[in-house]
């Protein structure tokens, strides 16, 4: 059982940081906003951004209520978000395309590939959409789906540029147990569904379209025992 898990098959780690200095992170999130932000040498001044009124609503679509969310993505398989109290509207709507994305991308997994929605919110031209492709393809590959709750938590936006932005969220899959696809576990689970693997700090960068709507285009992650990845440790 060599496929890799969700942390390893998005990206490689946040700018190297097992090796790098905590300084060192600002340079990695400068990276994940000049990869994401969309040019605009050549566009012009437009009133609005050069967006129609209905799409600068749906840029500013917020994240849902503070507090906890359980949302069922297939049976016996649930994602449990913490939404945080973000009074931005701008960060909130880079949050919920974010949060949205981890939802979808677990909602493929447990519906052996049927439900595609998690495509909508990546750019289909970006690296962060094979990542997604390859690492939903490696559960169907192998006969694999899975059941139990995958925790997203402290979630927050720690830097918008233009029309690009990070978004960085822990994650939790100990709770999560690799199933066949009848929905029966395995004998064997496993590492990376195990501490210290299974709890790790994902990170992406988005990038906002003409639209108004968020889009993933990069992602890394932070394993334990990485500073930023301690963060996540409860």
């Amino acid at each position: 059982m060599t496929r890799p898990a969700l942390a390893r098959a998005t990206a490689a780690p946040l700018a190297s940081a097992r090796t790098l200095p905590l300084a060192a992170c600002a340079a990695a999130c400068a990276l994940l906003l000049s990869a994401c932000a969309a040019p605009d040498a050549d566009r012009g001044f437009t009133p609005g951004g050069g967006m129609e009124p209905a799409a600068v609503a749906a840029s500013e679509t917020p994240a849902s209520q503070p507090g906890t969310e359980t949302i069922t993505v297939a049976p016996g398989l649930t994602i449990e978000i913490e939404w945080p109290d973000e009074p931005d509207p701008k960060r909130s709507a880079v949050i919920k395309a974010f949060a949205d994305d981890f939802t979808a991308q677990w909602r493929a997994v447990g519906t052996s590939g049927r439900d595609r929605s998690y495509a909508k919110g990546i750019d289909p031209k970006s690296s962060a959409y094979m990542d997604a492709l390859t690492w939903v393809q490696g559960f169907l590959k192998d006969g694999q789906s899975a059941r139990g709750v995958a925790k997203l938590y402290a979630l927050r936006v720690p830097a918008v540029m233009g029309r690009g932005a990070e978004a960085d969220g822990c994650v939790d899959l100990t709770g999560v147990r690799l199933t066949d696809q009848e929905g029966t576990p395995l004998d064997r689970q496993p590492a990376w569904l195990k501490r210290p693997r299974a709890v790790f700090l994902q990170t992406a960068g988005l990038g906002q379209g003409d639209d108004g709507a968020w889009l993933i285009r990069l992602y890394r992650h932070a394993a334990y025992p990485d500073e930023r990845a301690k963060e996540c440790v409860r």
